[in-house]
């Protein structure tokens, strides 16, 4: 069993706060022992490992937490900018302002303005919130799985996301990726993080074997560039999809040529080729294969 995979069932078998408090003093151990990563080690994974090149598109997960670096972290948008052409290819992260359950977060704030696409504060790091914050970023509007994009395609990646009933469908900047042949990295975080393997689920819907979404439609009220408040509906997740093991359906079923977990310099990291993943977990999904226990 690898590192991955035992974090991954420690998570689901332990009580929160214990699991946190080991993960906790786990990080701290590593950055005693653990070499810091200078700027252009760092760059040569990026190029060497995990597929960065001019012209690419790029979605990242990130922990700064998880990561031993020499350098400051808001160096990194600049080293992946750097990489993909700060004209010629885009860089997106994930900036959801949850961090509780979509549907409780939903439920508690009915009648709110629950999301502001230029004042939301992220809940999904340090880094996507930096990247959030940059003059020429484009954050998509959708209430709940906002994502926010720098570079060529920005505008069109996440243009309508607010029109998907269905968070991670075809409106949607996971999907949009794909036409572009986008890659998927985990900065200091594993594929346990890999939100778009839910991708598959929202274009399927009802022909995906497990029931992911509640059939509730939730209307929400969000604050648009223009100042203006839209009614945006959307849909949340269903009740037990938490028991999903992502590490060992990608090491299972999927080519490492397609989607890998690395441990480089004791951090986690992880690549994904967006468009041979989606079409190799549709067909996998198809034989009734899933990421759910």
């Amino acid at each position: 069993m690898n590192y991955i995979e035992f974090i991954t069932r420690l998570k689901r078998i332990l009580p929160t706060k214990a699991y946190l408090k080991i993960q906790r003093h786990y990080r701290i151990l590593k950055r005693k022992i653990t070499p810091n990563l200078s700027e252009e080690e760092f760059r040569n994974i990026l190029i060497n490992k995990l597929g960065l090149h001019k012209g690419a598109v790029v979605f990242i997960h990130s922990s700064m937490d998880n990561l031993n670096i020499a350098f400051p972290f808001y160096r990194l948008l600049s080293l992946v900018l750097d990489i993909v052409g700060r004209d010629e290819g885009t860089v997106l992260f994930p900036t959801t302002q949850i961090s509780i359950r979509a549907e409780e977060y939903l439920s508690e704030n009915i009648d709110q303005i629950i999301f502001d696409v230029k004042k939301s504060p992220t809940t999904r790091g340090i880094l996507p919130e930096f990247a959030r914050r940059q003059k020429k970023a484009v954050r998509s509007l959708h209430p709940t799985d906002s994502v926010v994009a720098i570079g060529k395609y920005a505008r069109e990646l996440t243009v309508n996301h607010e029109k998907s009933l269905y968070p991670i469908g075809e409106n949607s900047p996971f999907y949009k990726i794909m036409k572009h042949d986008g890659i998927i990295i985990g900065l200091g975080v594993g594929t346990y993080n890999l939100s778009f393997v839910h991708c598959v689920e929202d274009v399927m819907q009802e022909k995906f074997p497990i029931k992911t979404r509640k059939d509730e439609v939730f209307e929400c009220r969000i604050r648009d560039y223009a100042g203006d408040v839209q009614n945006v509906k959307t849909l949340v997740a269903n009740d037990g999809i938490g028991k999903r093991d992502i590490p060992s359906y990608i090491k299972m079923h999927i080519p490492d040529s397609v989607c890998k977990d690395l441990k480089i310099n004791s951090s986690n990291f992880f690549y994904a080729k967006s468009q041979t993943l989606f079409d190799m977990m549709r067909e996998l999904a198809s034989k009734n294969i899933t990421i759910y226990k």
